[in-house]
């Protein structure tokens, strides 16, 4: 396409939403703090530790934290995937015991983090962070807590 065909698509599809706009910011501008901020924003609505309860609806920070993925360096896409593991695990700490489909996806970005790491060089991955965070998820139900500790060591062994 030329630059004129190219911006007719472009125009709209900023103009449609709030998150193409983020999205198309961090593509085109290398600027990603719009969609950092926005799965912040998300991981409050749904682990909130403070005021109101939380609504312990992950849906909207898996769509935030899915498009932060797209354009996040390796490193900060990690730091992302263990953000929400560990704002899920502290409301936990705060809230007591969910619905077990909260679990299945706090495990599934955390094997995610866990295969992200793997790819890095050793020097970069968090390994204090990651295993004060399996600590911090030991004694919660539906097994979590013993899948986390077992993704862990085999993340350990494969290293």
């Amino acid at each position: 396409m030329d630059a004129p065909e190219l911006r007719e698509v472009l125009v709209p599809l900023y103009r449609a939403s709030a998150d193409n706009k983020r999205q198309l910011a961090a593509l085109l501008e290398g600027d990603h703090s719009g969609l950092l901020d926005r799965l912040d924003a998300e991981l409050e609505k749904a682990f909130r530790t403070s005021g109101r309860l939380p609504t312990i609806k992950v849906g909207g920070a898996k769509k935030a934290l899915t498009a932060y993925l797209k354009v996040a360096a390796p490193a900060d896409a990690l730091d992302a995937e263990m953000r929400y593991v560990e704002a899920g695990v502290m409301c936990l700490h705060v809230y007591g015991d969910w619905p077990e489909n909260t679990y299945a996806s706090m495990k599934g970005v955390f094997e995610n983090a866990l295969k992200r790491a793997a790819a890095l060089d050793a020097k970069d991955i968090p390994f204090k962070r990651l295993e004060r965070l399996v600590k911090n998820a030991d004694a919660f139900g539906y097994g979590f807590s013993d899948q986390i500790a077992f993704l862990y060591d085999e993340f350990l062994e494969k290293l």
